[in-house]
């Protein structure tokens, strides 16, 4: 277990960004509020020096490791937990080999923690007698090599046919929705900068749920909009899933009214309302019986790309189960697999004929006192030497078009191409 004598200091106020891009160690990670909103974005954290390292397929030897009568510094653990976990919690098909082959699970614990508080301007760093200064570059370096070619999992012409059985599917009463995905995955001419990646996503599509995480030879660049599980110390759980997505408009006005008609959409709102019903189903199964409640229904948040739908659901946390429990019990985050949920993982996992790798996973923290928040991983680039690859989907219901799903696919990819600097007309024409 990670040493449990963690002191706490203030030390002089920098950006999240101005340190973390100063960082030069092997394994590190950025957990960034890139975005303020009223249910979140107060603070960022960085972590550094490394301790331990969990990689593994399934959750067990995490689990192991995890404490709920700590310090929420003490014994903290930050990392992701990819897609393929759902295979260990479910009897679900076998997904086929990922582009990347990262490990489902990569989970840390580190020596020194930075809490960043944006509202108070206030630089607090956790640290414990195994700790060091972090190993800092002399200079920063800012290369996006060009980009030898992008590829996808299927053509254009294939997803719009799966796209159609998919609704076939539907109307036949096999389901209500499916979120089905295209990955698509390429090459740099040589091994980039990914911090300036990071920060050029940052930039192009600002999120409350920002990460870098930086794996040896593999990053993590996420700018995610979208708040899978928060649960505190005393047990209380939120969940914020989105569905339902608008273009921003060229202007004000146009800008106003994609706004207007993605509120107004009964197919966007009937998307969100299965989520919803879904992740009230999954957070029901480790909470109090009755104390679970959707505090806001069809909410517009509005990013710098995108117009979205979201609402959020509550509940208690029991007391027989552990934070873990209620993370395996939601997890995948529902808003990324479809409903009847099963059904729905098994369905896209034979159109998208390829394992979803960390994108549709979770990022995030877990804390020392049985806290933890993690972001749905979405808007999020996976990098390692100099391949790379990210994923688009969208919630496919019964009255949904193959074209236009298609549209959305590529508006969701615009901030990941333009931090890429790729044209995204012809990510378009793949």
């Amino acid at each position: 277990m990670a040493n449990p004598q963690y002191t706490q200091k203030t030390i002089s106020w920098c950006s999240p960004l101005e340190l973390a891009e100063r960082i030069n160690e092997p394994y590190w990670v950025l957990l960034y509020s890139g975005v303020r909103a009223h249910y979140t974005g107060r603070y960022s954290y960085l972590a550094c020096g490394l301790q331990q390292h969990i990689t593994g397929n399934d959750f067990a030897e995490f689990s192991r490791h995890l404490s709920n009568n700590k310090q929420c510094f003490e014994n903290a653990w930050f990392g992701y937990l990819g897609y393929g976990l759902k295979n260990t919690l479910e009897n679900l098909e076998k997904d086929k080999p990922d582009w990347l082959q990262m490990p489902h699970l990569q989970m840390l614990n580190f020596a020194n923690i930075y809490q960043f508080d944006h509202e108070s301007k206030t630089l607090i760093l956790w640290s414990n007698g195994n700790s060091n200064s972090p190993v800092l570059k002399q200079q920063v370096a800012s290369t996006i090599p060009p980009i030898k070619n992008i590829t996808s999992n299927m053509t254009r012409a294939e997803y719009l046919q799966k796209a159609a059985h998919v609704i076939e599917r539907i109307h036949a009463g096999d389901l209500y929705q499916a979120n089905l995905t295209r990955k698509f995955y390429g090459e740099f001419v040589e091994n980039p900068d990914c911090f300036q990646l990071f920060k050029n996503l940052c930039g192009v599509s600002p999120a409350p749920y920002s990460a870098f995480i930086k794996l040896g030879d593999s990053c993590i660049v996420s700018s995610s909009p979208e708040l899978f599980m928060n649960i505190d110390a005393a047990g209380n759980i939120t969940t914020r899933p989105i569905k339902g997505t608008a273009p921003r408009g060229a202007d004000e006005k146009s800008d106003a009214e994609l706004r207007r008609k993605l509120s107004e959409s009964e197919k966007d709102r009937a998307e969100n309302l299965m989520i919803v019903d879904l992740m009230r189903n999954d957070l029901a199964r480790s909470c109090v019986t009755g104390s679970i409640k959707t505090e806001s229904l069809f909410d517009i948040t509005t990013h710098a790309t995108i117009h979205h739908l979201s609402s959020t659901v509550s509940g208690k946390k029991s007391a027989s189960h552990s934070t873990i429990d209620s993370v395996k019990a939601a997890f995948p985050p529902g808003s990324m697999t479809g409903a009847p949920k099963i059904h729905a993982m098994n369905l896209c996992s034979q159109l998208e004929q390829q394992i979803r790798g960390v994108y549709s996973g979770a990022i995030g923290w877990f804390g020392g006192d049985g806290s933890c928040e993690l972001s749905v991983v979405i808007r999020t680039l996976i990098i390692k030497d100099k391949k790379f690859e990210f994923q688009v989907g969208g919630g496919i219901v019964a009255d949904s078009t193959p074209e236009k799903e298609l549209d959305e696919l590529i508006n969701k990819a615009k901030g990941i191409m333009l931090a890429l600097g790729y044209p995204l007309q012809r990510l378009a024409e793949i």
